[in-house]
């Protein structure tokens, strides 16, 4: 029997959410008994396959209202999130596909440097509000630039560190692309329309849970026995 509870966190760098639930998880992390394990996935393919519609796309009022909730939400859990101007062109006009994958990527050659890659993908996506889209976007995602190798090694020995070519070659594998795309067909067999989503098992396998949205904790605490303490702002790493 594990001692920690588990909670797949299924994310896709474009919703802004699951920024939020990503921090959120990983704060609780420290004080709570879970393991978290990250499942990136396909927001576009997932509302394709299951017939909704991109939240900016479908009401503008929504869409209005959804850029005003971030910067409220994104100031109670003290994650500096910059809502563009062109919110909806910004959503619409972008692809995080490969950026996923990178996500994919780190996690099967550097496991353990997976959560900094898809916390470094999520700051240039919505706080620096510039494009992950393309192999040359990824190369400037702030610790795969080539020029500053040198300035990382302080956090990743270049022993211990995965060429960065080889990471980039590794995200283009069709494997990866299927991992993608299983990962997509999963959250969706769950029940998933959009993200994030969380699947909470309890740690002696009696029971699971599924949550939409990035303000479940107390309802999860509340399903493993453990107390909501807020945003836990002070284990924010920004």
């Amino acid at each position: 029997m594990t001692r920690c509870h588990t909670v797949k966190l299924y994310y896709d760098i474009i919703s802004p959410y699951s920024f939020i639930g990503f921090e959120s998880l990983l704060r609780y992390r420290v004080v709570w008994p879970i393991d978290v394990v990250l499942k990136p996935i396909c927001l576009g393919g997932l509302f394709k396959d299951v017939g909704n519609k991109p939240p900016v796309k479908s009401c503008e009022a929504k869409a209005t209202y959804m850029a005003k909730e971030i910067e409220m939400i994104s100031r109670h859990f003290g994650v500096p999130m910059n809502v563009p101007k062109n919110f909806s062109e910004h959503v619409m006009g972008n692809s995080t596909i490969d950026a996923c994958r990178l996500i994919i990527a780190a996690q099967r050659l550097e496991p353990e440097k997976a959560e900094t890659v898809s916390r470094q993908l999520f700051s240039r996506f919505w706080i620096e509000n510039l494009p992950v889209k393309s192999e040359e976007d990824l190369k400037k995602v702030r610790f795969l630039l080539l020029d500053l190798l040198h300035l990382l090694v302080f956090i990743f020995p270049a022993s211990q560190m995965t060429n960065v070519k080889e990471m980039l070659e590794e995200m283009k594998k069709d494997d990866v692309k299927e991992e993608l795309r299983r990962n997509t067909k999963e959250v969706q067999e769950l029940g998933a329309f959009g993200m994030p989503w969380i699947s909470v098992t309890r740690m002696d396998g009696s029971a699971t849970e599924n949550y939409f949205g990035s303000d479940r904790l107390p309802i999860i605490g509340e399903f493993i026995g453990q107390s909501y303490h807020g945003p836990l702002r002070h284990l924010s790493l920004y």
